[in-house]
């Protein structure tokens, strides 16, 4: 028996939450790191904003009809 509806869970809200939450922190971390080793302030934001949109095209990616 083959189901080719979409799983419950690619729906469900605290799933786009994750993505965009764990994009934030990643790349925030990942920029955090950068600055710590090139002495800047400013790549912190950019890791954060950064992490921010490719958690929302992932999220958006996820919601896109497969057919």
């Amino acid at each position: 028996m083959s189901d080719s509806s979409p799983s419950p869970t690619s729906h469900d809200p605290w799933v786009a939450v994750g993505r965009i939450g764990g994009g934030v922190l990643v790349y925030g971390a990942l920029g955090y790191l950068l600055d710590l080793w090139w002495h800047t302030s400013f790549m912190v934001v950019i890791g954060i904003v950064l992490g921010a949109a490719l958690g929302i095209y992932t999220v958006f990616a996820a919601l896109q009809d497969k057919s």
